[in-house]
């Protein structure tokens, strides 16, 4: 018995209210298939997406299961619910066609086999795809001019903006909040202080500021402080939903619509304050800059800490270690750290638990215990190989005394070819390999005469002269698995196999190097 599935679309409720809805489809396909005398394998719809697009999953999940499956049948109402673009139409249709599947329409007698079938139902494509075109150029022309009007279309009502119903009553227009659009204001003045985000956030959810119920985030306040809609602006034709991307800006359309919370200059003040802050091609962003990114913990909470930035009123660019719990709204006291003053400090009191003369020396020791070891194992391989050689060789002269005695008419001289031609491979081989272990660089360590405590200065010197962030946060991550931070105290966890025995160890601070919020002064004496 043949095999059929079948696809079933709608754009809008109107085209559902006018007879095409999904379910009578649906119903037409299914007395198409049985005309076939074909069996439905599945039912596949897509409710309210356009024919403009293949991002439809309803759509591509039929096209795979027909191709997947040997169906022999896809059955669809229309060539408008198949598809409204020409160029989706075509290469689908020659996917289905590939597969051995024709494409069926359950509302028209059109035979896509026949070539009047087909000038038809490319003729309809034109249409259908026209019809599209005008449709959507009559919306946008109906939403603009609605914006203009001052009408809300709909959507998610933006922070600081409540929809109340238009003078028609029929439609909602956007009027500013006032609780939350003095927020939003004091957001945008913050930003033009130089204020990064992330400390926007933080400051709102110390203050049990919330986002209608959800604490604040980086991106959170950054959306807010990027959208056109504070200063009154609806924009169309930004993105280009068919090449999924965006438009440049001078195909934008700009609509003056609702009242503005914020002024157009502030609002370019703020766009230019974070396209500054953007790091430039090439620099390293702040994150990345400082040692223990990524590997310290709130001791309050036990939120990871993350590198925040801002800037001062001379303009230049400091970091902070900030709690991730506080901007996720949890109740943490923790205080935000100076990152470049809690570096240094962090990794001068590592070196000093790691590089000790006791640590070194013990190194020291195993290196020396390698070198042997390694001298050892050279000579017994060597040895090893010698022997392999010397085993290879002499069967392979044994075979050519063999050749030489007896010559054609050698007992099984057929064989003889393939196993001596193993043989010159396998004396090969094993000459290779004595090479390779000739060339061996014996290790020097146990030649270098240095004293546990110069090795511990050389590599001190290299730690602090080290200038590249990845490098040395690579080494520091090689030691150290978490560093938990507290009021008074920063506790190291360090990985089992490094140089440290102890599976922890806790450094009091008697320097001023937490200093109060907000302050970016650097550690003091």
């Amino acid at each position: 018995m043949k095999r059929a599935v079948i696809y079933a679309r709608v754009s809008t409720e109107r085209q559902a209210d006018e007879g095409l809805s999904v379910d009578s489809q649906i119903e037409a396909c299914r007395k198409k298939a049985a005309e076939l005398g074909a069996a439905v394998l599945h039912v596949y719809r897509d409710d309210g997406i356009s024919g403009t697009t293949d991002a439809r999953p309803g759509f591509r999940a039929a096209i795979n299961h027909c191709t997947l499956s040997g169906a022999d049948y896809m059955v669809c109402w229309s060539s408008s619910r198949f598809a409204r673009d020409q160029l989706d139409a075509l290469t689908y249709k020659r996917e289905l066609a590939a597969g051995g599947v024709k494409l069926v329409y359950a509302g028209s007698g059109i035979d896509l086999e026949t070539n009047e079938g087909w000038l038809t139902d490319s003729f309809q494509q034109i249409i259908d795809e026209h019809y599209s075109r005008q449709v959507s150029a009559d919306t946008k022309r109906s939403m603009i001019s609605a914006a203009r009007e001052g009408h809300f279309m709909g959507g998610r009502v933006p922070y600081g903006f409540e929809a109340v119903p238009a003078a028609d009553g029929r439609r909602r227009r956007l009027q500013p909040l006032l609780e939350e659009a003095t927020v939003v204001q004091a957001m945008f003045e913050q930003s033009a202080r130089q204020i990064g985000a992330f400390a926007i956030a933080l400051m709102l959810n110390e203050q049990g500021i919330t986002l209608r119920g959800r604490p604040w985030n980086k991106n959170t306040v950054l959306g807010i402080l990027q959208s056109e809609v504070y200063m009154g602006q609806v924009i169309y034709n930004r993105f280009d939903r068919k090449r999924r991307r965006e438009n440049p800006p001078e195909d934008w359309i700009r609509v003056q619509a609702h009242e503005p919370i914020v002024t157009a200059e502030r609002f370019d003040q703020v766009q230019q304050g974070l396209a500054a802050r953007v790091p430039a091609p090439g620099q390293t962003p702040g994150n990345t800059q400082h040692t223990f990114a990524g590997l310290l913990r709130c001791g309050q909470c036990g939120a990871g800490l993350k590198v925040t930035s801002g800037k001062g009123r001379n303009g230049t660019a400091y970091y902070y270690y900030a709690c991730n719990g506080q901007v996720q709204g949890r109740r943490c006291t923790f205080k935000r750290q100076p990152a470049g003053a809690f570096d240094r400090w962090m990794l001068d009191e590592l070196m000093n638990h790691v590089l000790t003369r006791e640590s070194v020396q013990a190194v020291l020791d195993q290196l020396d215990n390698a070198a042997a070891t390694w001298v050892k194992d050279r000579s017994a391989r060597r040895r090893a190989l010698v022997a392999e050689l010397r085993d290879a060789e002499g069967r392979r002269s044994k075979l050519y005394e063999v050749l030489e005695a007896q010559g054609l008419a050698t007992p099984g001289i057929q064989e003889l070819g393939p196993r001596l031609r193993e043989l010159n491979e396998q004396v090969s081989r094993i000459e290779k390999a004595l090479v390779v272990l000739e060339d061996e660089q014996e290790p020097m360590v146990g030649q270098l005469g240095v004293t546990a405590d110069e090795a511990a200065t050389v590599m001190r010197g290299m730690v602090a002269g080290c200038k590249d962030p990845k490098i040395l946060r690579d080494f520091v991550a090689s030691i150290v698995s978490a560093i938990e931070v507290r009021d008074n105290e920063v506790r190291v966890n360090y990985h089992p196999e490094c140089l440290i025995r102890s599976q922890g160890a806790v450094v009091h601070s008697t320097r001023n190097w937490l200093p109060d919020l907000g302050s970016n002064q650097g550690p003091t004496d």
